[in-house]
């Protein structure tokens, strides 16, 4: 990813006086907030944040016979950040790890979660298997980030082999929705192409998943984003990859 990016989310910050209130919803919101998503006055809702998460624990509880999450074990998260999502699911009683190229987000993981695997270093660099596997990988809003496609790629099967049952990409730019996205933050952002010329994001075909599915014998799905008050909603979609 570039270093532009990476300066950015060097910048994030949290407040662990939140931690004192032991309110698990308010702490949720906090790594949110941390991790650049708006929560707060005219932003995303709490309510709306929890239910992704609650829809994408559903999503993996695909992988199993019954559907039902309760068999899962381990959640490991490409792109963790703050570990908003990790802690979600190490409440639900999972062991979790995950991997951020952001010392500070890092930072804030470690104090917030129980983990002892959370690694500042880029996506890329996910330990091999035999560090670990985990029930599921996750990656959430990352994606558009990498520098290019052969970059993905090698994310994406270092994915397939960190996991057991399957893999979970939400909020993937959608190439078919890019001029409409980029016609929006002009309208919508002041001095968009100023401001953003070094910022750039990775617009995905669908084929993209589709294949590496098919190479590894996998079903997939694809999900659209139904996230409340979220502007990106209609130009992102999510994947999930299961094993067989």
């Amino acid at each position: 990813m570039t270093d532009k990016w990476r300066e950015i989310w060097n910048k994030r910050n949290f407040n662990f006086e939140i931690l004192k209130t032991k309110d698990k919803e308010l702490i949720f919101r906090e790594l949110k907030r941390a991790d650049g998503f708006d929560v707060v006055h005219k932003g995303l809702s709490v309510a709306s944040l929890i239910k992704q998460f609650e829809d994408t624990k559903n999503q993996f509880a695909n992988a199993f016979e019954d559907r039902d999450f309760s068999h899962a074990n381990s959640l490991y998260e490409v792109g963790c950040g703050a570990g908003a999502n990790l802690y979600m699911f190490e409440q639900l009683g999972l062991k979790v790890g995950g991997i951020d190229y952001s010392k500070a987000l890092c930072d804030i993981a470690r104090k917030i979660l129980k983990s002892s695997d959370i690694i500042c270093a880029e996506a890329i660099r996910i330990p091999p298997s035999d560090a670990g596997i985990y029930d599921f990988v996750l990656s959430n809003s990352v994606f558009s980030y990498f520098p290019d496609f052969l970059y993905a790629q090698s994310v994406l099967e270092k994915m397939y082999e960190k996991c057991k049952y399957a893999i979970g990409i939400i909020d993937i730019h959608d190439k078919e929705k890019e001029q409409a996205f980029i016609d929006y933050r002009i309208k919508t952002v002041p001095n968009y192409k100023e401001r953003y010329k070094d910022l750039k994001k990775l617009f995905y075909d669908k084929d993209f998943f589709i294949n590496f599915a098919q190479k590894h014998r996998m079903k997939i799905l694809f999900s659209k984003s139904e996230v409340e008050g979220y502007w990106n909603n209609d130009f992102v979609f999510s994947c999930f990859l299961y094993k067989n």
